[in-house]
């Protein structure tokens, strides 16, 4: 069913409505702490003009970049692996054909991510989401690449959420050229005013409405484009021209929250925290740039008759005095604000944006190269920052990666880019653990868990032996080698082990059985002397 443009543009209206009352925050938040990004309506996004007017203090911008490559080092590294695929069953995930196939579809969709270029896409939406408070990025389909992200700015895009607190619903205002509408759509598809213009001035721009909604009304016995669980369209704003419409069997885009309070489908971030510490920096090195000024170039006061001789003012300058004669050029006012003061104040002020973009936990050891410690305290002062990390790194998850590695699948799948399965798993679910360096070390408390518990059963077999009989050390073996991400071609599965087992067991049989008959003989050898002896013989004659 061909959707109402209507409708389509009022539920644009109210998403816009809905949104206004974020916009003078995130439009701060650009101009004093991220000016590269941020698009908003009424702004020409290919303008050229300096957007850093307003920064003369770069801390809080330092503090972003520091925040946004900790997040992409920590959380999907293009050097390591970050995913590991898996089923929903403990006892399927120890077959040697299912571990073999899972692990061949990571390492390919591993190789797809970083030949499609997704690590620089997912390194916009890393910085865009502790400033801004959200991220947005749209996951196609590319004949070669496999997939495709497409970031957007904070202003560019509107979203709504469904009743379980997803973001299902995505609208975008998009500025294109007359050229760029008939290549897309084709001369047919425009409204007379793109056609009008396209030969004379195809580079005049308009806005086009993008609208990607669920369906409601559709026929679930079809599978085209206009009967998909998602609508995606496209209207040219003003004219309310359809341009196309399509759909998507799952929804394209990504948008992940920082955080989120109170209902409202935006989310808050450490931006919005550090705006007011961001805004007072720049009056403070204002200030102090104009204290500066003041000491090195203070105003004066001349006589009225001296105007003809102000070049003597400047430094090097040598100005005539009679002897006797009062001061000539004295300065207004002595400018008496400590310099130290300001720097304390700027100095607090620094820190508190560091402390609230995280920089500490990135930069751990960097802050602590002066001071003695220990291993342990170390492994203890990382585990506890980077559990303040942990609800982002699960909204990360969820809202971010989640939907790229199952919409990457998805792609595969079309393209016939995934290896044939084990039987065991038709009609299984799949699912996606992380292994990352951060999710690694929220982990490590388990780690370290069952690292503690063999040593300390160690040290009580030293006074029962039988205290081993309670550790399943091949089972904390596979469990140690899942929470390290270690590759599953490495570790020896159960039943050759049970192989192994039972031909170390046989061979030492055959071993024992050989020194038996050894010492046998042996010691048949050591009976033989004594039987020829006289005294045997006499001792066996008298029993015999």
């Amino acid at each position: 069913m061909t959707c109402d443009v209507r409708e389509v543009t009022q539920r644009f209206e109210q998403l816009k409505q809905q949104r206004s009352s974020w916009e003078p925050l995130w439009k701060d938040i650009r101009d004093y702490i991220l000016p590269d990004y941020g698009v908003f309506e009424g702004e020409d996004p290919t303008d050229g003009s300096k957007r850093y007017r307003r920064i003369l203090d770069s801390s809080a911008m330092e503090a972003a970049d520091i925040l946004s490559s900790g997040l992409y080092s920590g959380v999907s590294a293009p050097s390591r692996p970050w995913i590991r695929l898996t089923t929903l069953d403990g006892e399927l995930d120890q077959s040697p054909e299912v571990k073999a196939w899972l692990d061949e579809v990571q390492r390919t969709m591993l190789l797809i991510f970083a030949k499609a270029g997704i690590y620089s896409r997912l390194q916009q939406a890393y910085i865009e989401l502790p400033v801004f408070g959200q991220a947005c990025v749209i996951a196609r389909g590319h004949p070669e690449k496999i997939v495709n992200l497409q970031n957007m700015t904070v202003g560019e895009y509107w979203i709504s959420e469904n009743d379980y607190g997803f973001v299902d619903t995505l609208y975008r205002l998009i500025g294109m050229t007359a050229k760029q509408m008939v290549q897309q759509w084709g001369v047919d598809k425009v409204s007379n005013d793109v056609r009008s213009v396209y030969r004379t001035n195809p580079f005049q721009r308009f806005n086009v409405i993008h609208a990607i909604e669920p369906r409601w009304e559709r026929d679930d016995r079809k599978r085209d484009n206009l009967n998909k669980p998602w609508r995606s369209v496209y209207i040219e704003q003003g004219t309310l021209h359809l341009l196309s419409e399509s759909g998507f069997d799952e929804f394209p885009a990504m948008c992940p929250r920082w955080m989120t309070c109170g209902g409202s489908v935006y989310g808050r971030g450490p931006g919005a925290k550090a705006l007011s510490a961001s805004k007072s920096l720049q009056y403070l090195q204002k200030c102090l740039s104009d204290l500066a000024a003041y000491q090195s170039n203070p105003p004066v006061t001349y006589p009225s008759t001296f105007t003809t001789e102000l070049d003597l003012l400047r430094p090097g300058g040598r100005i005539p005095v009679s002897p006797g004669e009062q001061e000539v050029v004295k300065s207004a006012w002595e400018v008496r604000t400590d310099p130290n003061a300001l720097q304390a104040l700027i100095n607090f002020r620094q820190a508190e944006i560091q402390r609230l973009f995280y920089t500490n936990i990135f930069q751990m050891f960097a802050s602590t190269v002066d001071q003695d410690r220990t291993a342990t305290e170390v492994q203890a002062l990382e585990q506890e920052k980077i559990m303040m990390l942990g609800p982002v790194l699960e909204r990360i998850h969820s809202e971010l990666l989640d939907p790229l590695v199952s919409s990457t699948f998805a792609f595969m799948v079309e393209q016939n880019r995934v290896p044939q399965p084990p039987e065991e798993l038709y009609g299984r679910p799949l699912n996606v653990e992380y292994i990352s360096v951060l999710a690694e070390q929220q982990r490590n408390s388990s780690v370290n868990g069952i690292m503690n518990l063999t040593q300390q059963i160690g040290v009580l077999a030293q006074l029962n032996p039988n205290a081993l009989d309670k550790l399943d050390v091949d089972n904390a073996i596979d469990e140690l080698a899942d929470m390290n991400g270690v590759p599953p071609s490495l570790i020896v599965s159960g039943d050759k082990v049970a192989l192994i087992r039972q031909s170390r067991a046989q061979q030492q049989q055959e071993q024992n059985q050989m020194i038996q008959a050894a010492q046998m003989a042996q010691n048949i050898r050591n009976l033989t002397p004594a039987v020829d002896s006289p005294n045997m013989r006499e001792a066996m004659q008298e029993m015999g």
